[in-house]
């Protein structure tokens, strides 16, 4: 090989490393938005987006458009993505401790054994998303929508429910020990097994749409006598782990 050929090969190899390293670049930047940790992207446009296994710990992305994102595996822990749209969004395996979801649009979402104690869901929308087996100890679930949401076997213990909508949600076997259900809408919602010891139900609506009376503490109470029995229903068969969020 001449030295000018030499010369040609090694100018050409640089000029593919080159592209190649633009490419990893701008695969790392999403509509103005850097997928790094503690990245600062409110409002962002990421509808759609691949953040399967992105490292966006602690990063604001409140108010972001999420919407149908692969967020598979992402490490989202200390994030904060209140008012974020997630609606469609695939959340398997993510991991979430410590994130922040107050007014954010989950419904329909699988977040089936999420580990979310103690997380601030304050006003979010979980309309219909599956949330059974989820970790919702102490979690902030105040004013939210989870009517028709799954919450079997989901551990909402000292959970705050006050004023949360979850007419129709299924809360069979459903730990509840010592929740905020003040004010709350139980509508139709399926409660077998579940428990409620030590729970606040005061002017809850119960299941069937009688309003529990002040003192209703571990039962909806009505003028003195004790909660009106829920309409019978089969049990349920345990589903199989369905690969939620983490």
């Amino acid at each position: 090989m001449s030295w000018l050929s030499a010369i040609a090969c090694a100018a050409l190899a640089s000029l593919l490393m080159l592209g190649s390293a633009d490419g990893v670049l701008a695969q790392l930047e999403i509509n103005g938005c850097r997928i790094e940790p503690r990245a600062s992207c409110q409002g962002a446009d990421l509808a759609g987006a691949d953040l399967f296994g992105a490292d966006l710990r602690g990063a604001d992305l409140s108010g972001a458009n999420l919407a149908g994102a692969e967020v598979e595996l992402a490490d989202l822990r200390e994030a904060d993505l209140s008012g974020a749209n997630l609606r469609g969004a695939a959340l398997a395996g993510a991991r979430l401790r410590g994130i922040t979801l107050a007014g954010a649009d989950l419904s329909g979402v699988n977040l089936y054994a999420a580990k979310l104690d103690g997380v601030d869901l304050a006003g979010a929308d979980l309309s219909g998303a599956d949330l059974g087996r989820a970790e919702l100890s102490k979690a902030d679930l105040s004013d939210a929508d989870l009517s028709r949401a799954k919450l079997f076997r989901a551990d909402l213990s000292r959970a705050k429910l006050a004023g949360a909508d979850l007419t129709g949600a299924d809360l069979s076997s459903a730990n509840l020990f010592g929740a905020d259900l003040t004010n709350a809408t139980l509508a139709t919602a399926k409660l077998d097994n579940a428990e409620l010891t030590q729970a606040k139900l005061s002017g809850a609506e119960w299941v069937t749409t009688a309003v529990c009376g002040p003192g209703s503490i571990g039962q909806c109470r009505l003028d003195g006598a004790s909660q009106p029995a829920a309409p019978d229903r089969p049990p349920d068969l345990e589903e199989g782990d369905r690969g939620g969020a983490v």
